[in-house]
């Protein structure tokens, strides 16, 4: 009954317009099941590795609430003499600590690319990928 109940939703969003394929994997990014129409599984297979790690990284940066993370900022200015004639370039550095907002795990990553749009939907066990053309 509940296999029946997954297959139903698999071929429901498989057939949503603009849906490429849908792959089912485990939080280790092992492909369980996937609806692309070729028999190549090296898709299916590089999507969930990719998930997995996008959704391990997503978890280690929300994992840092209460702390602070420190970023650094390099910019670059140009003096200009009185007669117009330009000084030795100096870079500059700064370091600013930026508070991280939310400790909660990931529920849904959105990564956009010219080619795709590729949803993560991430739960404790498995991870739902969904690889559309991209809307506008």
């Amino acid at each position: 009954m509940a296999s029946e109940k997954i297959e139903a939703v698999l071929e429901h969003v498989t057939y949503t317009k603009g849906v490429l394929g849908v792959v089912v994997c485990s939080r280790e990014g092992e492909p369980i099941r996937d609806t692309f129409q070729s028999l190549d599984r090296s898709r299916a297979t590089s999507l969930a590795r990719m998930a997995a790690e996008l959704a391990r990284q997503a978890a280690l940066i929300l994992a840092l609430e209460g702390e602070s993370v420190i970023t650094t900022t390099t910019t670059m200015s140009v003096t200009t003499t009185a007669s117009g004639e330009k000084g030795d370039p100096k870079t500059h550095e700064s370091k600013r600590r930026v508070p991280v907002l939310h400790k909660a795990p990931p529920e849904l990553l959105r990564v956009r690319t010219n080619m795709y749009e590729i949803f993560v939907r991430c739960s404790e066990e498995f991870l739902l990928v969904v690889v559309q053309e991209p809307v506008d």
